[in-house]
């Protein structure tokens, strides 16, 4: 196997793209105004409900997303001022911050890249999973989490093309045995899991996000909330293995073994057959929120 060396995409390079990229990749002033009301401690619903009900293709998804079966509401939503009640401030933020996001990003991408956002709302609905499964809170950031774990990716497959493009074809090759995640680092000098964790430091996303997405295949070194992350982590193991992948089930990193006292705390019969039984449930809860996933796309 020929040794790769390509300096001019080193470390350095990607982070000063990604530090001129950001200038361009900005998120909506609404989503900011949303931001400055949701960490304001004496801000209350009807400071929100005018923001979001100013811009019509926002408050669509909003909607879209309060009457799917993700959240289960017995009764249909209707106004964005129910929503906000409903959903509460942390949920509209983290709906509007992701959905703003993926706006951000090639409509039209590739075949892989459109494999890569099929992969990311499966990993997204087995993080809420995992997290219910856990016995932890099933807030929104477990989806959110999930549906932007891999944004980094996007980014270098956007940003990088033709790099990206030689990457792959790498891969392919039967003589070429090495992980994707050993080849990305030697490529460009860079993980797109750190990659994905700055770009949404940029957006001033939570803490909780951030980590889950920097870390997400190391969850034992989030901080801020390594349950979420190890969510995030496990889910993306499960669905790879279950062969929603564009990469295939070869290239997938082993289960983070340093947290499992963390799984073990929070639920004492942790275990692989919980996992298959999870992973044979997968399937059937994706179909089942597949029409969430227009609310999140264009």
């Amino acid at each position: 196997m020929e040794e790769i060396q390509y300096s001019a995409q080193s470390r350095e390079h990607i982070l000063s793209l990604i530090s001129r990229c950001t200038n361009i990749l900005t998120l909506p002033h609404i989503v900011h105004q949303i931001l400055e009301v949701t960490s304001g401690k004496k801000s209350s619903a009807s400071d929100l409900t005018p923001l979001i009900e100013s811009d019509p293709a926002l408050t669509a998804r909003i909607l879209s997303v309060a009457n799917s079966s993700y959240l289960g509401f017995t009764k249909k939503v209707s106004t964005i001022s129910h929503a906000v009640v409903v959903l509460g401030f942390q949920e509209i933020q983290n709906l509007a911050l992701s959905m703003s996001v993926i706006q951000l990003f090639n409509r039209r991408g590739s075949d892989f890249t459109e494999k890569l956002w099929r992969h990311s709302f499966s990993v997204a609905v087995g993080s809420r999973m995992l997290a219910s499964y856990l016995n932890l809170k099933t807030d929104g950031k477990y989806f959110v989490g999930g549906l932007l774990h891999d944004v980094g990716k996007i980014f270098l497959c956007q940003y990088l093309p033709e790099k990206f493009s030689e990457m792959l074809t790498l891969l392919d090759r039967q003589d070429f045995r090495i992980t994707y995640h050993a080849l990305e680092e030697r490529f460009f000098g860079i993980a797109h899991a750190e990659v994905g964790g700055r770009l949404l430091e940029s957006w001033m996303f939570p803490r909780d996000i951030i980590d889950a997405v920097a870390w997400h295949h190391e969850p034992h070194r989030a901080l801020s909330d390594p349950a979420l992350a190890a969510c995030v982590h496990l889910a993306d193991i499960l669905c790879t293995i279950r062969g929603m992948s564009p990469l295939g089930d070869r290239y997938f990193l082993p289960m983070d073994k340093k947290i499992l006292p963390l799984m073990y705390d929070l639920k004492e019969s942790f275990g692989t057959e919980g996992l298959i039984a999870l992973m044979g449930q997968l399937d059937l809860e994706i179909d089942r929120q597949n029409a969430l996933l227009s609310a999140f796309r264009w």
